[in-house]
């Protein structure tokens, strides 16, 4: 059997990048327990050796998918959006950068979002503390926007930061490539949709910033689950 090599970082190898997208959309279809390393050898195009030469099985494979999709979020939401002047426009950054990656790798984000449990107990930590970072500053951006706005004693920051991502991880189950609804217009859509419950008169949906490599800008948009 193949050397197993350490799982690459999001812009290091486009084939392991090939490979956690697949396996996202495989046991998103299956379930994680129901699908095997051989199916998502097959699918992929390796042998099963092969296949462990990227990873060293199904569980490090679901952590792998897990750390590509939060370095997404990491390089081209967060920090996109710690760059925002004002706060309502640093949250309209947030919320459209978390959508378009929602609508951009459904299934890794799906995995990311409902197969905690299938990690292994070393790695569930590490990913709970990334998730935890995302999800506080989106509390911290609308608390921004409520204090500016005079609006905190009305609405409750962890209600609405809460109910902000259940809109959003939403999409995922209904949202197909082929809809009638192109891409850049959900994201308008439902960015302005959570605006309009955080923000009196909110900015416009601004245009997610591009900073991948050539190899992740070609990646299929909206491919539904």
């Amino acid at each position: 059997m193949p050397t197993y090599q350490k799982p690459p970082t999001v812009n290091d190898d486009a084939r392991a990048i090939h490979i956690y997208r697949e396996a996202a959309r495989i046991i998103s279809e299956k379930g994680f327990d129901a699908t095997s390393m051989g199916d998502i050898a097959e699918i992929v195009d390796l042998t099963k050796g092969g296949l462990y030469y990227y990873i060293k099985g199904k569980k490090a494979l679901l952590y792998a998918i897990m750390n590509f999709v939060l370095n997404l979020l990491e390089e081209d939401v967060i920090a996109i959006a710690r760059e925002g002047d004002d706060p309502e426009g640093r949250l309209a950054s947030l919320l459209a950068g978390y959508v378009r990656l929602v609508i951009d790798e459904p299934s890794s984000m799906n995995i990311l979002v409902n197969e905690e449990e299938g990690l292994d107990a070393a790695y569930r930590p590490k990913v709970m503390e990334r998730k935890r970072a995302f999800t506080d500053f989106l509390r911290e951006s609308i608390v921004a926007v409520l204090e500016r706005q005079n609006r905190m004693p009305i609405l409750d920051p962890n209600v609405a930061a809460h109910s902000v991502l259940g809109m959003v991880h939403g999409v995922v189950l209904w949202y197909k490539s082929d809809s009638s609804i192109e891409p850049d217009d959900l994201v308008n859509q439902v960015t302005q949709l959570a605006l309009r419950g955080l923000i009196i008169d909110p900015p416009a949906t601004p245009d997610p910033k591009v900073t991948r490599t050539d190899v992740e800008r070609s990646r299929p948009r909206g491919r539904h689950i």
